[in-house]
């Protein structure tokens, strides 16, 4: 299932790629963003679902628990969060602000967590580094949006 879900965020942001370049080319074919967004946010959330991939070496006590398997999946769900919270914005729904403040404030707590779990040296944090590629733009365009 994993490599189905990464597929469909390669189209997904292929997609969006696209979306992005016909804008810049005067078209109006916002039904792309609509498309790519809402998919990207589905298959964040689907991320979370997935069981985790922690090795056994990072111990069996609290702070590796919280750095293996918590935050990786908090993290994906506050990247689904403020993914809709995008999406939500550029159709001008109502709740936009609300998702994108809930999902960066989230993306922000968990990357001060994932700091602190680095200074105290919990083996293994580094695997939930793929996930904050995909999370800190995320963050990126909720401030953009939100403090614009």
């Amino acid at each position: 299932m994993n490599k189905i879900l990464v597929k469909a965020e390669m189209l997904l942001l292929a997609i969006l790629a696209v979306a992005a370049v016909l804008e810049l080319l005067d078209s109006k074919l916002s039904i792309l963003y609509i498309i790519s967004l809402a998919g990207l946010g589905l298959v964040f959330f689907l991320f979370a679902q997935y069981p985790s991939q922690s090795k056994k070496d990072g111990g069996s006590d609290f702070k590796a628990l919280l750095g293996l398997t918590i935050v990786p999946k908090v993290l994906w769900i506050a990247t689904a969060i403020t993914t809709i919270g995008i999406l939500f914005y550029l159709q001008g729904f109502k709740g936009a602000f609300n998702l994108l403040g809930i999902g960066g404030s989230t993306i922000a707590v968990c990357t001060i967590i994932l700091i602190i779990l680095r200074f105290i040296k919990v083996k293994g944090v580094e695997q939930v580094i793929p996930i904050l590629y995909r999370s800190y733009p995320a963050l990126l365009a909720a401030a953009y949006f939100m403090f614009a």
